[in-house]
């Protein structure tokens, strides 16, 4: 994709930006340290939550682990180990079962090109819990069968776990849109993969709804964001698992929760703990039959998510601009030609610009903002030929020089690799709260977030600051 050309004055700003970084670099303790941090660097508190993270990725890696690995095993023999993930049969097949049911399917939804979303619903909405009530009569009646139930969560994750990427995808898109994606007439099918499908796949309702949609995209990853990342440099595995109890608290509608209810928002926290009380009565209604299967056929989805969708976030806003922490173009990843792009979500910008538009819209929302050089201006963190669990591993592992290949350059200035792979680590490391911030300048008026009120943050040197204590 051939970088935009950009005004003087943008390649102005796109040059003070790389010179920026780079002095950032040189001089700060946290962009030169290329020794990732160790459990000895972590406050009290984190240490304390670096261990429960760490009990929980002892449980949850080598059971979701060896599920999604068989997933994914099972694309690559469907493909033939051939082509790109998803190119075997059975996407295929899920393909042009799409296009033949599209013309009976549009007459239920709100836009044509959701038709799919009814084929969606009977295969996750009907055999799936189909299987899981079969296997339940099966634990009953025979005992717990550990094979069974390791078939039964790789077939609900699909190959490639591409079942838990839509299920996933469309409670995110169903807490987005306040219209509803059905037909009015259709209207009792507008939750039900928040408040059905997702009992299924660990999604407790209201988290997407109100949690990620209201808290989330008001803050922005800021210090009022449940689930910020930006207190903490992102390319560390122990700073990763220290998150992770945040993460699960924002899981089970915990921190959103009392974080409404601290903000007197108390009809939203009354939302989330009833979407609370659906799930946990579920699952507890399934433990009084069996306690058993109710660990390993509805508790273990919910793990599953907490360990999955932690590491999406992660990723998703593992980079900050050192200027400008409220920065969507450097703060949310723009990925191309990547290999899961599941209903647009890889223009993860254009969702934060525009939170409620239709996934259809992305590539002519972020087309709008190229042609103004907005991209190139800001020199996005834009990435080629990836995906989100990918570009996560490379982030932890500090795989810089990776990066810097996957790494598009949208700025109109040619950079060097040792100049990407600067600006990847100075995004990575930079902190926008807590106490490791680091930024040069002070946000004043979005202190706690971006507030998304279409107004630029006002910056002070820290001189200007102190001067005014």
């Amino acid at each position: 994709m051939p970088p935009h050309t950009a005004s003087k004055g943008a390649e102005a700003k796109v040059t003070a930006v790389l010179a920026n970084d780079a002095k950032k670099r040189a001089k700060s303790d946290v962009a030169d340290a290329e020794k990732a941090p160790g459990f000895s660097d972590l406050l009290f508190l984190e240490k304390a939550s670096f261990l429960g993270g760490l009990v929980m990725l002892l449980v949850l890696v080598p059971l979701v682990g060896s599920v999604v690995a068989t997933a994914v095993l099972w694309d690559a023999v469907d493909r033939c180990f051939m082509g790109r993930p998803l190119d075997g049969v059975l996407m295929s097949l899920a393909s042009k079962i799409n296009k033949v049911t599209h013309g009976w399917n549009q007459h239920f939804v709100r836009r044509a090109e959701d038709s799919y979303m009814v084929n969606a619903i009977i295969l996750l909405g009907g055999v799936v819990p189909a299987m899981w009530g079969y296997c339940l009569y099966q634990t009953m009646t025979h005992g717990f069968d550990a094979r069974l139930c390791f078939v039964y969560h790789v077939l609900r994750i699909g190959p490639y776990f591409m079942n838990f990427a839509y299920v996933y995808t469309l409670c995110h898109k169903e807490g987005h849109s306040r219209m509803g994606l059905w037909k009015p007439r259709y209207g009792v099918l507008n939750n039900i993969f928040n408040w059905w499908i997702g009992l299924f796949y660990g999604v407790l309702p209201s988290s997407f709804a109100y949690g990620h949609s209201i808290n989330h995209h008001k803050y922005n990853n800021g210090p009022h964001d449940v689930i910020s990342t930006a207190d903490k440099a992102r390319d560390s595995w122990v700073n990763l698992v220290a998150y992770l109890p945040r993460w699960t608290c924002y899981a089970i509608n915990l921190s959103t929760t009392w974080q409404f209810y601290k903000e007197g928002n108390k009809p939203i926290a009354i939302k989330m703990v009833t979407g609370s009380l659906w799930w946990f009565g579920f699952y507890f209604l399934v433990h009084s039959y069996n306690a058993q299967f109710a660990i390993w056929y509805t508790l273990f989805p919910l793990g599953e998510n907490i360990l999955l969708l932690a590491c999406v976030n992660w990723c998703w806003h593992a980079f900050l601009n050192p200027d400008d922490p409220t920065d969507d173009f450097v703060g949310s990843i723009t990925i191309f030609d990547g290999p899961i792009n599941v209903l647009n979500e890889d223009f993860h910008v254009v969702h934060h610009q525009y939170p409620g538009a239709h996934w259809t819209e992305h590539p002519k929302l972020y087309q709008k903002h190229k042609d103004s050089g907005e991209y190139s201006e800001h020199v996005a963190s834009a990435f080629r030929n990836t995906h989100a669990f990918e570009l996560f591993f490379l982030i932890i592992l500090r795989e810089y020089d990776v990066m810097a290949d996957k790494f598009v350059n949208m700025s109109q200035k040619q950079l060097t690799r040792d100049q990407i792979k600067d600006l990847i680590k100075t995004r990575l490391r930079t902190c926008w709260w807590g106490h490791r911030a680091n930024l040069k300048s002070h946000l004043v008026g979005k202190e706690i977030g971006n507030l998304m009120d279409g107004k630029p943050f006002l910056a002070k040197t820290g001189a200007e600051a102190k001067k005014d204590q």
